[in-house]
């Protein structure tokens, strides 16, 4: 039996207060950003390349130390008690390199027995089979691909069954299937864990996140589900709508003067999509009820929140 690493559910996953990193007197990487993820939860830390990511995560994986603020990983503080703070801690950070002349199983036995993992023979088989690298079990790794690297890297973290999972950019340089790959193992995962996923890609992001925290040169600018991100923007919202009968060009004049609607575009036979205005349920409720009123043929209309490359683009501007 591998030990496996407790934590006190009632603790965030992650609280950052106040965090400031300075390398030099001008670069200012990190400007005294604070984020609290609670257990259980999958977060999207998005940002353009120098955004303050990678900062971010080498001074919660202990690689480097904050100039200011404190981090918390379960409840332990990462300056002041390391070694407990990163016990149920698992990390890819960067490009994961290994010995090219050792095998996965030769890898994991390493790494497993640093850090005293029980049961290991067996773990060591769970986490390749997870990652789906028992097939190459026993292949030098050296001849291994990027995206191979990079679920032997997820394989390693994950060896002493972590609650917390800590991944810089794990799709960096991988091609369409490799990303892919990748992807699909952290949206298995995440039923599980904590996840704490940087990246740059904002489609990675908005397929596996459940929250996305959105930094830019150094400050977070929000930190939010995507309905709440949508919502905090200007107010412009999205619906789908279907018709009975595709609409007239009258009928399509009667929806773009009512006062709230911005434009709407005929997506397919019968089916529209109605850009608007307004924050509330309520609004959306009084806009339906008044284009049934002015005789549009509603059969269905649903609300769509914006596209995390729309809101991104939006805040970092």
């Amino acid at each position: 039996m591998h030990n496996v690493t407790t934590v006190d559910t009632m603790e965030p996953a992650i609280k950052l207060n106040d965090l400031t990193k300075r390398y030099t007197f001008k670069i200012l990487a990190l400007k005294g950003i604070s984020l609290e993820i609670d257990q259980g939860e999958c977060v999207g830390f998005l940002g353009p390349n120098g955004a303050g990511k990678s900062t971010t995560i080498k001074i919660l994986t202990g690689l480097i130390r904050p100039t200011d603020g404190t981090a918390f990983l379960n409840g332990h503080d990462i300056r002041k008690n390391k070694k407990e703070a990163l016990r149920s801690v698992g990390c890819v950070v960067e490009t994961p390199d290994f010995y090219p002349y050792l095998t996965p199983i030769d890898t994991l036995n390493y790494l497993g027995n640093l850090r005293g993992v029980d049961g290991l023979e067996g773990r060591i088989e769970e986490v390749l089979d997870l990652v789906n690298l028992q097939d190459w079990a026993d292949t030098r790794v050296g001849s291994f691909s990027k995206g191979m690297k990079q679920r032997l890297g997820l394989a390693q973290a994950l060896l002493h069954d972590p609650q917390l999972l800590i991944l810089d950019e794990p799709s960096s340089g991988l091609d369409p299937k490799g990303m892919a790959e990748i992807r699909q193992l952290i949206n298995k995962l995440k039923h599980e864990k904590t996840i704490f996923l940087s990246s740059h890609l904002l489609s990675e992001v908005q397929q596996i996140a459940d929250k996305v925290a959105l930094i830019n040169k150094g400050e977070i600018l929000a930190y939010d589900t995507m309905r709440g991100l949508s919502s905090k923007l200007s107010g412009v919202q999205e619906a789908t709508i279907e018709t009975l009968s595709p609409l007239t060009e009258e009928q399509l004049e009667t929806v773009r003067s009512h006062p709230i609607v911005k434009d709407i575009k005929l997506t397919d036979v019968k089916h529209y999509l109605l850009i608007f205005q307004g924050e509330t349920e309520e609004c959306r409720m009084d806009l339906m009820r008044e284009l049934i009123d002015r005789g549009i043929p509603l059969t269905a209309f649903t609300p769509k929140g914006l596209g995390l490359e729309d809101i991104y683009m939006e805040m970092i501007q």
